[in-house]
């Protein structure tokens, strides 16, 4: 049973300011630009997935937008999760886990450091070697070719695109 993960950071934000509301912070334009280029990647070159599992911040919500627009059918299989925003390792592997169960290929946007962690303990241990960052933008799609599994590093990474992967102004 093959099942995939497209897990995406959010795009470039505008700037953290003190005095303003971490979670209400919007994608800057470069991220904008950069989250559509993304976009009409993923719908050239990937199976739409079949669940979405998005953080409810601003700028998450603002990086997925131009892939439901792409998938527009993916509205009614989109799940706002809060419990993605500031969330553990073992948060979203259990979340991930739980959308498998019904999904063979689950998109899951969020927040770092624990996406670079979900990314890093899913990977097979030689190809997590050399990835020490994921930076804003990123998107990573993995294949589990026997079934996605909370507490095995088992997956196969099938792409792994940065910002400077979708060349934006």
């Amino acid at each position: 049973m093959e099942q995939k993960l497209y897990l995406i950071r959010h795009a470039k934000a505008e700037p953290w300011n003190p005095l303003g509301n971490d979670f209400s912070r919007p994608l800057s334009p470069q991220g904008v630009r950069h989250a559509t280029a993304a976009s009409s990647w993923a719908a050239e070159t990937l199976e739409a997935p079949d669940t979405i599992l998005c953080s409810p911040a601003k700028r998450t919500r603002e990086t997925l937008a131009p892939f439901l627009s792409r998938w527009p059918r993916l509205l009614s299989a989109t799940d706002y999760v809060e419990s993605m925003y500031g969330a553990s390792l073992d948060m979203l592997l259990t979340l991930a886990g739980d959308a498998f169960s019904y999904s063979q290929r689950l998109m899951m946007v969020g927040h770092n450091p624990a996406f670079e962690n979900l990314l890093l303990s899913v990977l097979q241990a030689e190809q997590a070697v050399g990835i020490n960052k994921m930076a804003t933008g990123t998107l990573a799609v993995i294949e589990f070719s026997g079934g996605f599994r909370k507490t095995a590093a088992n997956g196969k990474l099938l792409h792994l695109l940065r910002h400077s992967d979708f060349p934006v102004n």
